[in-house]
C-alpha cells in the first residue's frame, strides 16, 4: 500500500499561503510607496512633479486658435522666435502656482526673441478660464483648445506642460510639472539649446 508523503498533502495550503503573502506584499508596497508625479484633476491629469524631456528634430505642429482677447493665436505667426508653449487648466493647482511666474517671465522677455503662449485645456467653462486669466493678470496670449486637437498634436498627457520650440519650428522638448521660477524656465530653455535673446 502506497503512502502519501506528508508534504504533498500540505502543498495546496502552502501555495495558498504563499499567494496571500505575495498579495499582502504588493498591497503594502502600493500603500507605502512615494506618491506618483501626477494625479487626476477635474478636467484631466495634473502633473505635480517636474521632468524635462528632449525631442530630436520633430517639427512642431502648427495650430490656429482664437485667443481669449478675440485675436488669432497661431504658431506660424511666431516663426523666427523661440516659442514657450504652456498648456494649463484653471482647475489645476500647480497651474495656479506657476501662473504668476509665467507672467513674470513674459514681462521679462517682452522685448526679446522669446514669446510665451498659453493654451487652456479640459475646461468646464470658458468663464473659469477668463477668471483665471484675470486673477493672475496674464497679459501674454492665451487661447482655449476646446476640441483638444492641439493637445493631441503635441502629445500632452497632463497639465501643466511647457514646450519649447526653436525659431526654425523644431520642437526641442517639454517640461512636465509646474515652473517654479523665471530662472528655472530660462534654464530649461537654455538646456534645450534655444537662445534667450
Amino acid at each position: 500500500m502506497a503512502t502519501t508523503h506528508p508534504l504533498r498533502s500540505r502543498l495546496p495550503a502552502l501555495v495558498v499561503a504563499l499567494v496571500v503573502v505575495g498579495l499582502l506584499g504588493v498591497v503594502t508596497y502600493a500603500i507605502a510607496s512615494p506618491r506618483a508625479s501626477s494625479e487626476l484633476g477635474v478636467g484631466g491629469k495634473i502633473n505635480t512633479g517636474g521632468k524635462l524631456y528632449r525631442f530630436q528634430g520633430r517639427t512642431a505642429g502648427d495650430f490656429q486658435l482664437t485667443g481669449f482677447d478675440g485675436q488669432p493665436v497661431s504658431l506660424a505667426s511666431y516663426r523666427g522666435k523661440v516659442v514657450v508653449l504652456n498648456f494649463w487648466g484653471s482647475w489645476c493647482p500647480p497651474c495656479q502656482d506657476e501662473a504668476s511666474v509665467l507672467q513674470a517671465f513674459a514681462q521679462r522677455h517682452a522685448n526679446s526673441n522669446v514669446v510665451l503662449l498659453g493654451i487652456d485645456l479640459w475646461e468646464q467653462s470658458e468663464a473659469d478660464a477668463r477668471d483665471f486669466i484675470a486673477k493672475f493678470g496674464l497679459a501674454y496670449p492665451n487661447a482655449l483648445d476646446s476640441t483638444g486637437h492641439v493637445a493631441i498634436e503635441y502629445g500632452v498627457s497632463g497639465v501643466p506642460e511647457t514646450f519649447v520650440i526653436a525659431p526654425d519650428g523644431r520642437l526641442l522638448g517639454k517640461y512636465t510639472g509646474p515652473i517654479k521660477s523665471v530662472e528655472q524656465l530660462e534654464s530649461i530653455i537654455r538646456d534645450l539649446g534655444a537662445p534667450l535673446s
